[in-house]
């Protein structure tokens, strides 16, 4: 597969779409994978200086694991720029484009993180301060990200996040939930299923969800979020 298909939509409206919205982002290589490169891409604050170290957003598009969105999260991005965050949007492996399941997605994710925190001098980011957004299967990712026992660590830096924003998040996999048959076994399935995973210390965590939502029913992440705040989590549901 060529490369570049891993990150370029398929059709020209949102290619152009794409490259627009992304122009004027700072764009680094986090990840080289079988199926090519996958690309971070960063907006700096205008005040922004080489030695300083800044509170960072790194978003996880939706997508239900299968189709590249990476620039869904454009505007909120340069919200946060507007108030002197650095924002990251991120690229990750997705069925339309590799034949890859939800765990190299959440991979991803971590190899994400743990990038930013290695190379935060570089970066300008604030490797204590890095909150990770997601909707749908993004937020899902970024759960896992923060929830897994199996985390990406180099001896100083892992790829935990400080905090989440999550949005129509996917937080059931089990076959009772949402997307079970696209991991590749049941088991891997329960593993990467944040509501099988809720224990105590993990991030703080704020959740968005429709009381119209078909993909996962808002009273599923009411529950979910409520047993996070059982087991003492900061938790704020809306």
């Amino acid at each position: 597969m060529d490369p570049e298909t891993i990150t370029e939509p398929s059709s020209p409206t949102p290619l152009m779409r794409e490259h627009e919205l992304l122009k004027d982002a700072t764009v680094h290589t986090y990840k080289v994978t079988d199926y090519g490169e996958l690309k971070a891409h960063i907006f700096y604050p205008a005040d922004f200086k080489e030695s300083e170290q800044r509170p960072t957003a790194v978003f996880f598009h939706g997508g239900f694991w299968d189709k590249q969105m990476v620039s869904q999260f454009v505007p909120q991005a340069m919200h946060l720029v507007s108030y002197g965050a650095i924002a990251v949007l991120i690229e990750y492996r997705v069925s339309s484009l590799t034949e890859c399941t939800p765990v190299q997605s959440v991979r991803d994710a971590q190899s994400a993180i743990l990038w930013l925190r290695e190379n935060s001098s570089f970066l300008g980011v604030d490797p204590d301060k890095i909150s990770a957004w997601g909707a749908g299967s993004g937020a899902h990712i970024a759960l896992c990200a923060a929830m897994d026992e199996e985390v990406e660590n180099n001896g100083l830096f892992d790829s935990r996040p400080q905090s989440l924003v999550l949005f129509s998040a996917i937080v059931d996999t089990s076959k009772s939930g949402v997307g079970h048959d696209l991991f590749p076994d049941k088991k891997s399935a329960l593993y990467h299923s944040p509501s099988r995973n809720i224990k105590r210390k993990l991030p703080p965590s704020i959740f968005y969800h429709g009381t119209a939502d078909t993909t996962t029913p808002i009273t599923e992440v009411e529950k979910f979020c409520k047993k996070m705040r059982s087991k003492k989590n900061n938790c704020l549901f809306y």
